[in-house]
């Protein structure tokens, strides 16, 4: 016998109430008048012993009546054993790790490392359960497909082994990535018949959960329906933090090169604090390693929330990094620091020379920012005498040239330079003297025959109408934000046609169908024809925004000046081609090998922070690796975030909880086929009926 709902029962106890107003004294009640009373003194009856309980039967009927309501209230039933001891379906638990960077909190990892083992526990010993990581990749420990994951006490055992052995990386977090691929995982294997698709799946993500996790990425994701999601936060003792980051290297244009010799250049710091940091007051100083250098020390203050950049100062000779301290953390307090040794390109301008500077191109060229982090680009104007001289120096790269008449004839020089590596940018930036002499030098410079230049008629302006996004130059372009390339317009242009070839690739259109810009690969260099200036008389082409990345485009087509730099971040892939035989050492000449890099398909990739040197055949340079700004930003989140992209949170519940609810589940089964409480209130309106019947016959009796 049992109860649903045993805490009605206690209903019962009303049946004191019957009791208590048999036990009541009454007054009699027939009344004799006198005439005068006010002599005597009331005398109440006296109560014998019988008059203190009467008529016990209706007072049982009435008790009886009570305790049947209450106990009906109370939903009894019958026990069946063999019904309620039925074995409960295994589940198949998906278990995400973050192993990001900031999980480098020894009392964020020593949380997270508890909350698994937390997990294991609750588990019933027909659970299955999987083990992913994620940092800036989902890596498999133990996956859903396993061998070893198909037998519930062998998942489990493999799961608590592998927990011994696992470690924070100082990659970023993409927890988008990993939440999507494993939602994506089950629902195929459902699908495929690999997982029974009645069974439950849950995944539990173990994650500091902080403001750069990755998540947006998970707007318009279609989350199945039948996955929970249980994210358990782990938080660290003391909250808050702060983090350095380079901002630049400054040394005087005039002394640049004396400077980065000698080592003798000065840096500024950004310093971000954390908006629930309860420090604010921080210091900075140049740093061997985690030693901070003496009397480099700056007092900084940085209320929460906020940022504060601080100009440090002249690097010592044997500083190589920037110490930050006095917040919570100290794992990202440090930012490494490389010398900038840079190289110098030459670009060669060779046109004409205007009255007024801004009708010139070579104005603009000359003071558009075109340099990079590791290469320094400088200007300088030509005569066409001079070229073949310039042309014949390593740090010419570029050339910028204007089809004037005496360039004409060194259409086979220029088209050499290019054939060695070089960048030959014709523009036809003003009306041509002699139409027909520049088409048999444009013939001649691009290998073709047949080409015809002419001066395009006169209208309002032309636009540029299409565009090869696919092309790297025009790539960075391709975002529906930045394509819209109506806001230039085209004063006066060159149309130029020649017969089609493969050799020559036409990358931009005007309206009229005309060509703006092509393309001619030769040998391994470049040849760029436009078909109008970049100065204000002929196109807004200058003074627009896309005049510096197109630009840039032209004079680096590989890109590689700009994909170069000296500093990167844990899990950045660097392009080593330019390496040959490439050998990588720490700051002291130390080999580095795996696990600390990855290298494939001619890139590099480090897997913790530090200053490394990258020593090819004939390229030897130091770059510095810093830990992902994403991992220093340490606010928390909180886990609604997750229903705001339509992602179900669901707690797992441990084997006791899921027994107990099962239970409760089973019991109530029972109970609603038994319905035991409707024929105890059926009893309870008969006993009343009784009652009501004895009850009216009483006090009839005693009337008469």
């Amino acid at each position: 016998m049992g109860m649903l709902a045993p805490l009605y029962a206690l209903a019962a106890l009303a049946v004191v109430g019957p009791i208590i107003f048999h036990l009541i004294r009454r007054q009699p009640q027939g009344q004799m008048q006198f005439s005068s009373l006010m002599f005597l003194s009331p005398s109440p009856p006296r109560l014998t012993r019988r008059s203190r309980l009467d008529n016990l039967l209706l007072l049982l009927l009435r008790a009886l009546a009570i305790v049947l309501i209450a106990l009906a209230f109370a939903r009894p039933y019958l026990r069946q054993e063999s019904f309620l001891n039925s074995t409960l379906q295994g589940r198949l638990i998906v278990a995400i790790l973050d192993t990001s960077g900031s999980m480098q909190r020894v009392d964020v990892w020593q949380a997270a490392q508890l909350e698994m083992q937390k997990l294991l526990d609750s588990l019933a010993p027909n659970d299955r359960i999987a083990l992913y990581t994620i940092d800036k990749e989902l890596e498999a420990v133990l996956a859903v497909d396993d061998e070893n994951s198909t037998e519930s006490a062998a998942s489990q055992q493999t799961v608590r082994t592998a927990l011994k052995t696992l470690r924070p990386t100082w990659h970023r977090t993409e927890l988008a990535k990993g939440l999507k691929s494993i939602a994506d995982l089950l629902s195929a294997s459902a699908i495929s018949g690999d997982l029974d698709p009645t069974a439950s799946s849950e995944i539990v993500l173990v994650t500091d959960l902080h403001t750069d996790s990755r998540l947006e990425s998970l707007q318009g994701y279609p989350w199945p329906e039948s996955i929970r999601l249980d994210v358990r936060r782990v938080a660290p003792v003391m909250r808050g933090n702060a983090s350095p980051s380079l901002m630049q290297a400054s040394a005087d244009d005039s002394e640049e090169k004396a400077s980065e010799s000698a080592g003798n250049f000065a840096v500024s710091v950004r310093v971000e604090n954390d908006a629930d940091s309860v420090a604010n007051t921080l210091q900075l100083s140049w740093a061997n390693g985690e030693r901070a250098l003496p009397g480099t020390s700056t007092t900084i203050q940085v209320p929460p929330g906020q940022v504060r950049v601080v100009p440090l100062g002249t690097r010592p000779s044997d500083g190589n990094g920037i110490l930050l301290q006095g917040d919570a953390w100290g794992g990202d307090n440090t930012a490494f620091v490389v010398e900038p040794v840079r190289s110098v390109e030459r670009i060669v301008y060779s046109g004409s020379v205007q009255n007024k500077p801004e009708n010139d191109i070579g104005y603009f060229l000359a003071r558009a920012p075109l340099d990079t982090e590791l290469v320094r680009r400088e200007v300088i104007n030509s005569p066409p005498v001079e070229l073949p001289g310039l042309l014949s120096e390593a740090e010419t790269k570029v050339v910028v040239a204007e089809p004037t008449q005496d360039l004409l004839g060194k259409a086979n020089v220029l088209r050499d330079f290019a054939a060695r590596g070089g960048i030959v940018l014709m523009c036809l930036s003003r009306e041509l003297d002699d139409p027909t002499q520049t088409a048999i030098f444009l013939d001649e410079l691009l290998s073709v025959s047949g080409t015809q230049v002419d001066e395009a008629p006169r209208k309002d302006f032309a636009l540029i109408a299409d565009v090869d996004f696919q092309h790297p130059i025009f790539a960075p372009f391709s975002d529906p934000r930045f394509n819209d390339f109506g806001k230039i317009r085209i004063w006066s242009h060159r149309q130029f046609t020649t017969p089609q070839s493969n050799d020559v690739a036409v990358l931009a259109a005007l309206d009229d169908e005309s060509p703006l810009l092509l393309e001619a690969k030769v040998g391994t260099g470049r040849i760029w024809v436009l078909t109008c200036g970049w100065q204000p008389a002929a196109s807004g082409l200058g003074l627009s925004s896309k005049f510096v990345p197109i630009l840039m485009g032209l004079l680096d087509p590989t890109g590689r000046s700009r994909q170069s730099q000296f500093t990167y971040e844990v899990g950045d892939w660097i392009d080593v081609a330019d390496y040959g035989d490439l050998t990588v050492s720490s700051e002291n000449d130390q080999p580095v090998t795996d696990p600390a890099i990855r290298l494939e398909d001619q890139r590099l990739s480090f897997n913790e922070p530090g200053l490394f040197w990258l020593v090819g055949e004939k390229l030897r340079r130091q770059i510095a690796v810093q830990i992902p700004a994403s991992e220093s930003r340490l606010l928390p989140l909180d886990t609604d975030i997750f229903n705001q992209y339509g992602i179900p949170l669901g707690k797992v519940d441990s084997d006791e909880t899921r027994k107990e609810s099962q239970r409760q589940l089973q019991v109530a089964e029972l109970e609603s086929k038994q319905r035991l409480w409707q024929w105890l209130i059926v009893a309870g309106l008969v006993v009343l009926g009784i009652e009501t019947v004895l009850a009216g016959l009483s006090n009839r009796g005693a009337a008469a």
